[in-house]
């Protein structure tokens, strides 16, 4: 707020002007400080929590938010995955990561890291978080309806197709793979990270 006197034939005012405010600027130093380095293993892994206003595509080391039909996100606890919360926080946090380099698109291999660490695997029809390898129950085939020219980014619709041929699937709370195809409702997950 300021103030202003505004004098008027004899009669003085005071006037409260009322300044808009201006949100801070994305600098290249506000975005490395949403980096940090609590990933597991020795030493850590970097993570990148950057807003979806300024990454909207998904790259290796990005962090995403995936939520399923119900409005709730995939999530880790106690090593179980499941889709409880309506809220992104660090336990609905995934570190995205690939074999290859670049942005991630329709039919790329995928591994999914919670912040405990550990990667997203598929037993039979089980979806857990136990380990951190990077092996075949670990990885993921990331799928849309459809190929498409641009690489998966905030907003987009995308279904998880595990090494067993079965899309990852969220009927309640429960998260599994029990079903070769996919439809629009319960394998389809919304890709968001943090605004």
């Amino acid at each position: 707020l300021r103030t202003t006197r505004l004098d008027c034939g004899g009669m003085s005012v005071l006037l409260l002007v009322a300044l808009p405010l201006a949100a801070a600027e994305v600098t290249t130093e506000v975005l490395s400080a949403r980096e940090w380095q609590t990933w597991g293993g020795p030493g850590g892994d970097m993570a990148s929590a950057g807003p979806a206003s300024v990454h909207p595509v998904v790259k290796p080391g990005d962090t995403i938010f995936l939520r399923a039909y119900n409005g709730k996100y995939l999530g880790v606890k106690d090593f179980k995955v499941g889709a409880k919360s309506s809220r992104k926080e660090s336990a609905e946090a995934f570190k995205v990561d690939k074999r290859s380099v670049g942005d991630v698109y329709h039919e790329d291999r995928i591994f999914l890291t919670s912040t405990n660490g550990f990667r997203l695997e598929v037993n039979g029809d089980q979806v857990s978080c136990l380990n951190a390898q990077r092996g075949p129950r670990q990885e993921l085939v990331i799928e849309r309806n459809g190929p498409m020219a641009h690489p998966v980014a905030v907003g987009d619709m995308i279904f998880l197709r595990a090494h067993t041929g079965n899309h990852l699937d969220v009927v309640g709370e429960t998260v599994r793979a029990r079903f070769p195809r996919k439809g629009l409702g319960y394998h389809a997950f919304i890709v968001e990270k943090q605004p």
